[in-house]
């Protein structure tokens, strides 16, 4: 144990005791890490502005047994496009739950943490916020061991592109009609929806703002992908529920 630094980005907070923080990091090399930032709820704190949930900033914290504590804190960027948009906000605020939710602690996957902040800038700067949550959903999913399969179906192994698919969650990926019933639950999925899912996973990000994507096929993958998760997380996104009113308004 000792003195680290590192680059994070917030996931969570939640008050402590009278003037502190809980933090749930996600750290360009270590992974997921909680800290205690003491303090900083006191109007003078300097580290108020880098301890804001979806902050990304330099850290410089002492490592404990199961809590680290902020020594040092300094913020790279405040992502404030997205506080100021209530719909970026929610899009940015479910990407950080799933992220809290599907990763283990203290262990470190830079890719993961490349993605998550190359997304959140998608969100901030563009006018996608929902594909941009399709295209962390699928990446992090791969990324993580999860990757749907899309190609073969998951019971036989026969090819399934373009020959009325079924989609099982829990068996995470595609059956064929054949094999459709091993899951009551599967869905039939059609096979422009599984194309955009493998586009999403192989595009370059820099052209994700020419990605042209169908309506219907857009909302198919969506609801794919939540019943992918929740299968794999085994507990509500709460900010699912907010993106949701406000898709309604």
């Amino acid at each position: 144990m000792g003195l680290y630094r590192e680059e994070a980005v917030v996931l969570r907070t939640r008050d402590y005791a009278e003037a502190d923080k809980l933090l749930t990091l996600y750290t360009r090399t270590r992974g997921k890490v909680q800290a205690i930032a003491k303090g900083v709820r006191k109007p003078k704190s300097r580290m108020r502005g880098g301890i804001q949930a979806l902050s990304f900033s330099d850290f410089q914290l002492f490592e404990g047994r199961s809590l680290d504590t902020v020594t040092q804190c300094e913020v790279r960027e405040a992502f404030m496009a997205l506080r100021q948009d209530l719909k970026k906000l929610a899009y940015a605020t479910y990407l950080a739950e799933l992220l809290e939710g599907m990763v283990p602690e203290r262990e470190g996957n830079e890719r993961v943490f490349l993605l998550f902040l190359t997304v959140l800038h998608l969100v901030e700067h563009g006018d996608r916020e929902e594909l941009a949550a399709r295209l962390f959903e699928v990446r992090l999913m791969g990324l993580l061991g999860y990757r749907p399969e899309t190609g073969a179906c998951v019971h036989c192994g026969k090819a399934t592109y373009g020959r009325g698919a079924w989609f099982s969650a829990r068996l995470g990926g595609v059956l064929c009609p054949q094999c459709r019933m091993v899951d009551s639950w599967a869905v039939p999925v059609t096979a422009g929806t599984l194309a955009v899912m493998e586009q999403l996973l192989r595009m370059d990000v820099k052209i994700f703002s020419r990605l042209q994507v169908a309506p219907q096929l857009a909302e198919e993958l969506g609801e794919l992908m939540r019943s992918y998760i929740q299968c794999r997380m085994e507990r509500h996104i709460r900010s699912l529920d907010f993106i949701e009113q406000i898709r309604r308004v």
